[in-house]
């Protein structure tokens, strides 16, 4: 499913009610460049390794970021996929006075384009985004542009030049001119307002430097309430604003709404991140209202409930390689990323408390000369696999007939399909022999659409009692409703036919399996001398001490050894 500008406000709510309810999401993502080093150089300190995917992260962008969200359905023993297309746009909207730079890699975009990838379509379907920084530093100017003295103060510094002083004189014939004007007046002023090339008959020059525009604006906001002004590269357009005149507050409401409608795909973020959806409308939410539910269930119950359980439990985090995915990914939307690879491995922990990287999975018994793992390389030497049973449904099943390698959205399905592969077949980290086949052998079904949503968000009336709202994260679809020991996904269950089903390879290990407990929250940082890093806390476990040091690096060596033996004693993925 490809997510645009167009369809994203269409999408939204649904994306976030999934993520409350999901399993597990997996993300990969498409940046403008990446970190080049020298491969004469030889691996190198992981602080290198960092400090040079921070440096790059900080120069370039996202350009395109895949999530494939997936449900489990313990009925039938199998999972339900939802692959998404997200195409972002680095430009931000001039209405926010305040601009971003970015960058584009000659190699990286060399490589994209020829993987099929349209540059164009970043910047006509793109979704706009601000970070939380840049939402701050928008509203910070907000206030100082409204501020009701701040014009004047503005202002009075700039009149001591006699050439300024004539200009801002000239502006104010010209808008009293056009307000003088009556029935012929035009819906907008521009300032200058010369036409044909004729120069402007109060004197105005017949383009605008920056200094000049500055002066523009502050004038209207000062002397006249009731208009509004929109920059352009050589003049200032002017309009009556259509509820006349505005006081601060009123301005500062219209700039947080401005400001809240350009957050854009951080809401998404920060619903992987236990992050803030406060200030996100109910409205958004109301395409999610049946027609037949409980009208106790009203949208801004509907709205709570996904945000708190968004905040409470948030998703476990696959990826492919996703060390570099998880810096570009903070740097972008949640904040400045920290100088020191341990204070970042913290940071990364408190943000996202459960990942699972499908690369370190698939070198737990790598041969060091040789550590051949990419994404399609692995989805092939998974072919034969037939288990667990792997549903897409109907609208999201563009990549069932295209192959579309090093599309985001695409990659984001290739790494869930390889998680669940993965992690119901491996035993000692390793894979049976003979499960080697071709890419093309891969066998996953196509299932109709479900177009409402799961029943159990609005629990069913009793006869005496309304059902309690503890079933939220079942994510199966369900005739009648059944108990569950916890709210969590992958929770822990005394049900017989689920644990046959572990067993059998149809689902995959519960929370707090040994699986679980070896190889969550440790990626892959294949050029870096460590070549692993734990994002874990540190375990009881005195073996795990001389690993960690508020979340230190560990040797593949050390984790592959000492995790199996200490499995049963420490949880790595304690919040």
């Amino acid at each position: 499913m490809d997510v645009t500008a167009s369809n994203f406000n269409q999408y939204l709510p649904w994306i976030l009610y999934e993520l409350a309810t999901c399993s597990f999401v997996t993300m990969d993502l498409e940046m403008s460049g990446i970190a080049i080093s020298s491969k004469h150089l030889g691996s190198r300190p992981l602080q290198k390794h960092y400090e040079e995917n921070k440096a790059a992260a900080e120069k370039y962008q996202i350009l395109q970021i895949g999530m494939t969200i997936c449900h489990e359905d313990k009925v039938n023993g199998g999972y339900k996929m939802k692959p998404y297309n997200i195409w972002l746009n680095p430009c931000l909207d001039r209405n926010l006075n305040v601009n971003r730079d970015f960058t584009f890699m000659g190699w990286s975009m060399d490589f994209l384009t020829g993987h099929g990838f349209d540059a164009g379509n970043v910047f006509t379907k793109g979704i706009r985004y601000l970070s939380r920084d840049e939402e701050d530093t928008v509203r910070e100017e907000a206030i100082r542009r409204w501020s009701p003295q701040g014009s004047f103060k503005n202002l009075d510094g700039r009149l001591r030049d006699e050439a300024n002083v004539r200009f801002l004189q000239a502006v104010r014939l010209e808008i009293k001119a056009w307000t003088d004007s009556g029935k012929s007046r035009t819906p907008f002023l521009n300032i200058p307002s010369s036409e044909n090339g004729v120069p402007s008959k109060f004197g105005l020059p017949r383009e605008l430097d920056s200094s000049q525009k500055w002066l523009v604006h502050n004038l209207v906001k000062a002397e006249y309430p009731s208009m509004k002004t929109r920059g352009m590269p050589t003049y200032v357009q002017i309009e009556q604003r259509s509820g006349g005149a505005m006081d601060f507050d009123e301005r500062m409401k219209e700039s947080n709404l401005r400001i809240r409608k350009h957050v854009g795909f951080r809401w998404i973020v920060e619903a992987l991140a236990g992050g803030d959806l406060s200030t996100l409308d109910a409205s958004t939410f109301l395409p999610l209202m049946q027609e037949e539910q409980d009208p106790s269930i009203t949208v801004d119950v509907l709205a709570d409930r996904v945000k708190n359980r968004l905040q409470e439990n948030r998703p476990i985090l696959v990826g492919h390689n996703n060390f570099t995915d998880l810096i570009y990914l903070y740097q972008t939307f949640l904040g400045a990323l920290p100088n020191k690879i341990e204070d970042f491995i913290t940071l990364i922990h408190h943000t996202f408390p459960i990942l699972m990287d499908t690369k370190y999975l698939a070198t737990l018994d790598f041969d060091s000369a040789n550590p051949s793992s990419s994404l399609e390389e692995l989805n092939k030497s998974l072919a034969k696999i037939r288990t667990p049973k792997i549903n897409v449904e109907g609208p999201y099943s563009k990549y069932m007939y295209t192959k579309t390698v090093h599309e985001a959205g695409y990659d984001s399905m290739l790494t869930a399909i390889a998680f669940l592969k993965l992690a119901t077949h491996l035993e000692n980290g390793k894979l049976p022999k003979g499960m080697r086949g071709r890419l093309e052998e891969i066998a996953y079904d196509v299932v109709a659409p479900i177009d409402i949503v799961v029943p159990d968000l609005f629990p069913e009336k009793r006869s005496r009692h309304k059902a309690p709202f503890t079933n939220f994260f079942d994510t199966l679809i369900e005739t009648q409703p059944r108990p569950q020991p916890s709210i969590k996904p992958l929770a822990d269950t005394d049900d017989v036919h689920v644990q046959q089903k572990i067993k059998k390879g149809l689902l995959i290990p519960r929370i707090s399996d040994t699986f679980w407990r070896c190889h969550a929250n440790k990626l892959r940082v294949f050029g870096s001398i460590e070549k692993t890093v734990c994002c874990g806390p540190p375990g009881q476990n005195k073996r795990f001490k001389r690993k960690y040091k508020a979340a230190t690096m560990t040797t593949d060596t050390d984790i592959v050894m000492e995790d199996r033996g200490a499995a049963s004693n420490v949880l790595l993925i304690e919040d």
